[in-house]
């Protein structure tokens, strides 16, 4: 089973700091159009595309790719995204859009820890309901600057090593921004370093507490757990380490990514990992677009995009199916195709 998390940040405003948008302000509705683009095919809140200000679509049109392919089930979760997105999901009773880190406190007091006991119920849930197996995905610009801040505020060696969906990694903006929301935690009379939800609530978000609550859950009740994304999710096995550090002992967690975020040599995923979970796997799959007919597609090469709302983790879970990856770029490419025929993606 897929399982989806969408979230927004008023960091991924700054400018700079995410092109996962063709602005910084469209940013914030990103991850809800993503979800309705992965259930729908277009997106129904906005009649667009989440696109890089280059025009490069949403890299859910690999998710969706690979889902329709695998014929995956696929299950929304929001824990905070500014806009509600028009199809069916899950709503964390105490989700709340995060604000920017590096001028205000992320969450209001107390917020992380209630996200993170209702996703871990959530998983825990739908795990005893039979789901054996469950690749988590996210959605959130600006999410690898709070995991970063979060990686750091929990105690890990983080700063500079979070990926981007740009070529050129703004990796001293980041750092920038996250000295500032650490000064703010180091010195805040509400932030408590020694307790990793006050952490969260000063210097994260809402997203990334949510994933780590929602696999927790499910490794209790026994199932297995693909986090699918980037670096963001070393932040989400800090979190899990720190609150139950016993869900990265029974070898039921992996990171499943792209070979562009491995291959990234301004960040440091396999590092972060190794870190945090020595005994947590890092696979990815080795979907390239270097012999795409779309020039657009072909910019993944280049650096752009590199991963988001599960792309690598869900072709993983396909490929594991029994599907071909010439089968899967055939899909995306079909997809893609779709999308320049409505004038959504670049030809």
């Amino acid at each position: 089973m897929g399982v989806y998390v969408i979230a927004s940040t008023k960091t991924s405003t700054i400018p700079g700091i995410s092109v996962a948008g063709a602005s910084p302000e469209a940013t914030l509705y990103t991850p809800a159009l993503d979800v309705e683009y992965l259930y729908l095919g277009m997106p129904v809140g906005m009649n667009v595309i989440p696109v890089t200000p280059e025009g490069l679509p949403t890299p859910a049109v690999i998710t969706r790719s690979c889902i329709e392919l695998g014929r995956v089930p696929a299950v929304i979760v929001d824990a905070g995204s500014a806009m509600q997105p028009k199809v069916p999901h899950v709503s964390l009773p105490s989700k709340v859009v995060g604000r920017r880190i590096d001028v205000s406190p992320a969450l209001p007091p107390g917020t992380a820890r209630k996200l993170y006991y209702e996703a871990r119920l959530l998983g825990s849930r739908l795990a005893a309901g039979g789901a054996h197996a469950f690749v988590v995905g996210e959605s959130m610009p600006g999410g690898t600057t709070t995991a970063m801040a979060i990686l750091a505020g929990l105690g890990y060696d983080a700063l500079g090593k979070t990926s981007s969906s740009a070529p050129n990694n703004p990796v001293e903006l980041k750092v920038r921004v996250v000295e500032k929301a650490l000064h703010r935690l180091k010195h805040g009379v509400r932030c408590d370093l020694g307790n990793p939800f006050s952490v969260i609530d000063c210097v994260g978000d809402p997203l990334h507490v949510a994933l780590a609550g929602f696999a927790a859950g499910a490794i209790k009740e026994g199932s297995t757990v693909l986090l699918a994304g980037g670096t963001q999710m070393a932040a989400v096995l800090a979190i899990m380490k720190a609150v139950d550090p016993d869900t990265l002992k029974v070898g039921r967690v992996a990171v499943g990514t792209t070979k562009w975020v491995v291959e990234d040599k301004s960040s440091d995923l396999v590092g972060l990992v190794r870190e945090v979970s020595p005994s947590t796997p890092v696979i990815y799959t080795e979907l390239s677009f270097s012999d795409s007919p779309h020039p657009g597609l072909r910019m993944y090469e280049e650096g752009y995009v590199k991963e988001g709302v599960g792309a690598g983790g869900t072709s993983i879970a396909v490929e594991v199916k029994g599907f071909k990856l010439s089968e899967i770029k055939e899909a995306i490419y079909r997809e893609y195709e779709r999308l320049v025929s409505l004038g959504a993606a670049k030809a």
